[in-house]
């Protein structure tokens, strides 16, 4: 785990929204529901991402969270940097305040590669990306998993009472 829990449920209510049709409302209890992510703390996250304009939130009837703008629009390094206070990728991997090329810590070297591809492939992915490969997986599951038959296969015995 790279990322803290806080940062781990923003993206993974925010790749939810996504999957939501374009405006559409989704309240607080029900995307926890939907993601599995304790509801209080969901609220919080929420509310901080609407401060900041990632997020429009309406109460009353008809309200709830929906995009302020395009999911298209929205990095996943925006909420990274947002939820977490700054990029992740240029702080040392085990938290040493000094780790650079002239004094490494013993991952460094590791952690300039995973970077790299950190950096050039998921934090350029958009919150759309991830709702795309979100319908996906749900639909590839839906897929793979067999329905149960509506008639058997193989007959069953049927247990017979003494009379």
């Amino acid at each position: 785990m790279i990322y803290t829990a806080t940062t781990e449920y923003a993206i993974r209510a925010l790749a939810h929204m996504a999957t939501l049709g374009e405006g559409e409302r989704i309240l607080a209890r029900d995307l926890a529901a939907a993601t599995n992510v304790p509801r209080q703390f969901l609220g919080k996250i929420l509310h901080r991402l609407a401060k900041i304009d990632l997020l429009d939130s309406a109460k009353g009837r008809g309200g709830g969270f929906r995009f302020a703008k395009p999911a298209s629009e929205i990095l996943v390094s925006d909420v990274v940097m947002v939820v977490e206070g700054g990029d992740l990728s240029k702080v040392c991997v085990l938290g040493l305040d000094h780790c650079d090329d002239a004094q490494p810590c013993p991952m460094h070297d590791q952690w300039i590669v995973f970077r790299k591809v950190l950096t050039d492939r998921v934090y350029s992915m958009t919150i759309a990306d991830l709702g795309r490969n979100l319908k996906a997986k749900r639909l590839s599951l839906s897929i793979s998993t067999p329905s149960a038959p509506s008639s058997p296969s193989t007959p069953t015995a049927t247990p017979s009472t003494p009379e």
